[in-house]
């Protein structure tokens, strides 16, 4: 979706769509936050209201009959619910905010009286409607829609003039009477929308007819037959000319699906974006071979032009503030993810939004000629945007479930979103079974909602793998780790000493998992995968390499800071200078050594696994060693700059 502030009673558009002479200029600032819009408005969080009523129908159609004129917010037409009650109805409940007229309500053709309470309409039935009844409840209304909802004006620097919807998260009551609850998708639409003939209204699906009306005006007749989320349904009006491409996906062939661009009718801005826009049907083909067919191919995709301060997945034709390359590629995501797949409570925007964010990655990652700058620098760039602040989690809790600010946070939805789904396709270590889950997914969820744990369940069945603790830590859990690593000769091999501590120990204090390490040494660098299942761990390899360096995560895939890097490949062996007694011992050690030689201690069983490791106070030359161990033979390693220490002792009880 797009990027939308609203302070007060004043909005505030900040777009990526200005510049568009370099539709791409931006891309590096804007490229996530411009694809989804989230309202600074507190009193929204605080009040916001659904009535449960709601809960005892199920919507089946929805008919909208409006006009719109481009540059105004004021709408008027009829809106026609079908529905089936699921429970006795003794009150039909919709959702419509109060500022807006409604003339009256239809209830299966029958004319009713209706009141008005708390941004809803209720028609009282008498006598009740049985479960199992048909419900066709038809609104005539009219009124200027808040600027929340219906986006409306012009643009200087190419002429646009436009009117258009955006309801994500709780926006549809903004413009029509609307059920705004996640798991109740409307099966079909038909969404019909007047203005002047000089103008064209782009909406969902397919464009079944034109009509002229009268005094000069025209109907454009929209359709689809697909199921859709209530937040899907949209109209964007504007002085448009029509350019039209086609996607060619593999699996269709020789079928194709019609790409329809609703774009400012202006010569010099059509030329400037057309690159760009040139490259959505690559990346449908590419998208439909990683993610399944596209799941509208009966349709359509397109763009409808709309200054709406960024971009917003509408199912088949998303509405775009600018054409800039990866907001193309995020809102095209979308429809695999959020549209034909849906979270099924805001909790779960991670699969909405972190799935269209890493749609946008795979894209430069697959397509990298259609960047301007590379997939590892994408990646970068997502990375250090979670790891700038050291809290947060990608699940939004029910008390932030109002909170629009949070629900689109950039940080934590989008980039933490994305980056983790990285970090998963990377544990898997198999990419054939990474984008295997990602179809089975879509095939399991399509036309419905699923919540993270549906992936997850999806995600194990596909790989065979426990993503148990990986959902703890980076989808419930907050935070990232910070990697403290030596690596160190010792005889014939080299042992790699790891642990980390948590930016938010008191959420997640150990981040488990598969990680690589690239040892440096004069010969060759060698990259290592190890898994880390606790702190503090010990890995050993044989090798005749001597270490200069380690470098944590080389690849980048993986959210983690580097703490220090220490070697002893070069180092001294000092240990005729350390003394250790008694020895055996019987629980407890004493070491004695020059200070300022070393800055930590290991405890290492006979096998070269560290037991444990701490650090040495600074200045000090002696230190005490918990020894209670089973009676073995046991090295105690010293770590310094320059430097190193091996004792042997053996405890005996």
């Amino acid at each position: 979706m797009l990027m939308k502030i609203r302070l007060t009673s004043a909005l505030v558009i900040i777009s990526c769509s200005m510049m568009a002479q370099e539709p791409d200029a931006n891309d590096a600032a804007c490229w996530q936050k411009c694809s989804h819009a989230f309202s600074i408005n507190g009193q929204q969080s605080i009040n916001f209201y659904q009535s449960p009523s709601m809960n005892k129908y199920d919507v089946h159609y929805l008919k909208l009959d409006i006009a719109v004129e481009p540059g105004s917010r004021a709408i008027s037409g009829t809106s026609l619910t079908s529905a089936r009650a699921t429970a006795a109805i003794d009150t039909f409940v919709m959702e419509f905010r109060d500022n807006m007229i409604v003339d009256s309500v239809f209830i299966n053709n029958i004319k009713l009286p209706f009141t008005r309470e708390n941004d809803h309409v209720l028609v009282r039935l008498n006598p009740a409607l049985p479960a199992g009844t048909n419900i066709n409840a038809l609104y005539y209304y009219r009124g200027t829609a808040n600027s929340i909802g219906v986006f409306a004006g012009t643009v200087s620097s190419n002429g646009l003039i436009y009117s258009a919807s955006l309801s994500e998260s709780y926006q549809a009551r903004e413009w029509f009477p609307a059920k705004q609850i996640l798991k109740d998708k409307i099966d079909s639409s038909d969404i019909w929308i007047t203005t002047s003939s000089i103008y064209k209204a782009g909406s969902n699906g397919i464009l079944d007819a034109v009509v002229d009306m009268p005094n000069n005006k025209k109907r454009y007749q929209w359709k689809t037959r697909y199921p859709m989320a209530y937040y899907q349904a949209s109209f964007s009006v504007g002085n448009y000319m029509e350019y039209v491409i086609h996607a060619s996906p593999a699996a269709m062939a020789p079928g194709t699906i019609p790409v329809v661009n609703y774009i400012v009718d202006n010569a010099t801005y059509f030329n400037t974006n057309k690159p760009n826009i040139d490259k959505t049907p690559a990346f449908i083909e590419k998208m439909s071979e990683l993610f399944g067919l596209y799941p509208f191919k009966d349709e359509k995709y397109g763009h409808a032009h709309a200054n709406i301060g960024g971009g917003m997945e509408h199912q088949t034709m998303s509405t775009m503030s600018g054409f800039g390359t990866s907001l193309i590629a995020h809102e095209l995501g979308h429809q695999w993810f959020g549209n034909n797949v849906t979270c099924a409570t805001w909790n779960h925007i991670w699969l909405n939004e972190g799935f269209a964010s890493y749609a946008d990655y795979l894209m430069n990652e697959k397509i990298p000629s259609a960047y301007s700058s590379s997939a590892a620098n994408h990646m970068a760039v997502l990375h250090n945007e979670v790891l700038a602040s050291p809290t947060g989690s990608v699940y939004i809790p029910d008390a932030s479930i109002y909170d629009e600010n949070r629900i689109f946070s950039s940080r934590l939805s989008y980039s933490k979103g994305a980056a983790i789904i990285h970090t998963l396709r990377f544990e898997m270590q198999d990419d054939s079974k990474f984008f295997q889950t990602l179809q089975t997914f879509q095939d399991i969820y399509r036309d419905s909602v699923a919540t993270a744990d549906d992936f997850k369940e999806v995600a194990e069945t596909v790989s065979g793998k426990d993503f148990t603790d990986f959902f703890n830590q980076w989808y419930y859990g907050q935070g990232y780790p910070t990697f403290n690593v030596d690596c160190s000769r010792i005889g014939d091999s080299l042992v790699l000493s790891v642990n980390h501590t948590a930016s938010a120990p008191g959420f997640t204090p150990v981040f488990k998992g598969l990680y690589e390490f690239r040892i440096i040494s004069g010969l060759s660098d060698t990259t290592v995968k190890v898994y880390i299942t606790s702190n503090n761990q010990q890995f050993k390899f044989r090798s005749n390499r001597v270490p200069n360096g380690v470098e944590v995560d080389p690849d980048n895939w993986v959210l983690n800071r580097t703490g220090s890097i220490t070697t002893g490949t070069n180092d001294l062996n000092v240990s005729n200078e350390v003394t250790l007694f008694p020895n055996p011992t019987y629980g407890k050690i004493f070491v004695a050594y020059p200070a300022n030689w070393f800055k930590t201690i290991q405890v290492l069983d006979i096998s070269g696994r560290v037991l444990t490791m701490n650090n040495l106070p600074q200045g000090s030359n002696q230190y005490q060693v918990n020894a209670t161990f089973a009676n073995g033979t046991y090295f105690i390693r010293f770590n310094g700059e320059g430097k190193f220490a091996v004792k042997k002792f053996v405890v005996s009880n």
